[in-house]
């Protein structure tokens, strides 16, 4: 699927809509289309904060929407650690900002925003102040509710972590590369796998298959771009 949206290239891949449908968990056809949906919606928004971003500091960015979520390829060159970092934080901030507009419109049609946790981060939920009269169109309504607070609070969350290369990992990147050169850019990757293997054992020991998979790989991922960024010739002659 191509098209484009405020005149930016949108690509929809076929395997975003596979992996939305396996991460669905929905007994019922409306409350699959609800979730997809949803996740549509919601990850487009992540990129279209991104890509605005770029907009901002005279660039420009197309979206390709694939496997693992979003991606916004930005255009431009960057002149400072300080737009990296609004760049990489902006989808977020969009996010969150539609997780107020869910928060606000569920608490004016009578429903009760309820804080959790899962795996470490804070969570949000919407339930109804009372259960009289409970019927199944109020679940459609709440499910729509639920989804789009734990698509755009708590992945958002997940997205400023500082594991690289989600958001949170990318403004991190900047920072100490900015402070630090090349020695940033291997602390930066150090704090990247110690807390991508933090959290997924916690997603271990909470059995969030899908979380754990995710920051198993990260910390991988994490730990080989580690050992490419060490000088060729220590690459070649370790100590022991």
């Amino acid at each position: 699927m191509r098209f484009r949206l405020f005149g930016i290239p949108v690509t929809v891949k076929l395997w975003f809509w596979l992996t939305i449908l396996m991460l669905s968990g929905a007994a019922d056809d409306a409350s699959v289309l609800i979730w997809v949906a949803v996740c549509f919606v919601s990850i487009l928004l992540h990129e279209l904060g991104h890509v605005a971003a770029y907009r901002l500091f005279g660039g420009d960015g197309e979206i390709v929407l694939y496997t693992w979520g979003g991606l916004a390829i930005g255009s431009g060159r960057w002149r400072t650690a300080l737009q990296q970092v609004v760049v990489s934080l902006a989808g977020p901030f969009a996010g969150f900002l539609l997780a107020g507009l869910t928060w606000f419109i569920a608490t004016q049609t009578g429903a009760c925003v309820v804080f959790g946790v899962h795996v470490l981060l804070p969570t949000l939920n919407a339930v109804p102040k009372s259960f009289d009269g409970y019927a199944m169109s109020s679940s459609r309504w709440y499910a729509l509710l639920n989804d789009l607070l734990w698509v755009n609070f708590y992945w958002g969350l997940i997205n400023l972590l500082p594991v690289y290369p989600l958001d949170g990992g990318q403004a991190a990147r900047a920072i100490f590369e900015h402070r630090r050169g090349s020695a940033g850019l291997r602390r930066s990757l150090i704090a990247s796998a110690i807390v991508a293997a933090a959290v997924a054992l916690f997603a271990l020991a909470s059995h969030s298959i899908y979380l754990l998979i995710m920051f198993a790989a990260l910390t991988i991922s994490s730990l080989q771009s580690l050992e490419g960024s060490r000088p060729w010739t220590k690459r070649m002659n370790p100590t022991w």
